[in-house]
């Protein structure tokens, strides 16, 4: 397990195919649970400075990739069995669903260089730089799956709700909080009542998944249009000139 000094990545002069030395597949797999519990995912390049706080020094977070290559420069670093237990489930886990994908020929290019990096004994940084990033896929993927199956659970339950063009406060159910990243936006699907979905467009806040995911929080909006979901044929309210009261 990281401590805390051990996530300051360092200059590295090994190329896309550079091999790591005495390094397997689990072991990369390890600083990648290791550093998305600490810091979530933070895509290569995109790398930040936090001075929010003038009475401390800056907060300087790197990309996961980049913390992942400088874990092999440091001899200190060591996993225990329990980490590799979860490392080795997670790989299990991620090729077994790649193998029934594969069957049905199904592949898109991302999970082929999956595929290929997980089963290639030999570590270099391209797959650092792909292992890096698939404990936030696969925790993504678990999100998905538990909102569609509360779509689906809500499909024949939900109903319209208020007036169009009428404005309410109303408490609701964070459900789901998906950045649009073409329009720079998020879409926020919420439940209301336990069982009528409600959503609204958000681009006030960039960190609003941060703030909202999984809570129950207030909302001022206006109805503005009721429609069938294309997804899952359920009844949607769209709300808009949304402000958040309460969170």
């Amino acid at each position: 397990m990281f401590d805390n000094d051990l996530i300051i990545p360092v200059e590295s002069k090994m190329t896309r195919k550079t091999p790591f030395p005495y390094s397997t597949v689990s072991d990369v797999m390890c600083a990648a649970i290791a550093v998305h519990n600490k810091q979530g995912f933070v895509r290569s390049g995109q790398g930040y400075t936090d001075n929010s706080n003038p009475d401390i020094d800056p907060i300087e977070t790197f990309d996961n990739k980049t913390v992942i290559m400088a874990q092999y420069l440091d001899t200190r670093v060591k996993f225990t069995q329990e980490q590799y237990d979860e490392a080795n489930a997670l790989i299990d886990n991620i090729n077994g669903k790649l193998m029934l994908k594969k069957m049905t020929n199904n592949l898109n290019n991302f999970e082929q260089n999956v595929a290929k990096v997980l089963n290639d004994p030999d570590i270099n940084k391209f797959a650092v730089s792909i292992i890096a990033s698939l404990p936030h896929s696969v925790s993504i993927d678990k999100k998905r799956e538990k909102v569609e199956d509360k779509m689906s659970a809500l499909k024949h339950s939900s109903q319209y709700f208020g007036e169009k063009k009428k404005r309410y406060d109303i408490s609701v159910e964070v459900l789901d909080v998906k950045y649009i990243q073409t329009s720079d936006i998020y879409m926020i699907t919420t439940i209301y009542a336990k069982k009528d979905i409600i959503k609204f467009w958000w681009r006030d806040q960039p960190d609003i998944s941060d703030i909202i995911s999984d809570r129950t929080i207030k909302i001022r909006g206006t109805v503005n249009k009721h429609e069938l979901s294309k997804y899952s044929n359920a009844k949607e309210t769209m709300l808009n000139r949304v402000k958040i009261l309460e969170v």
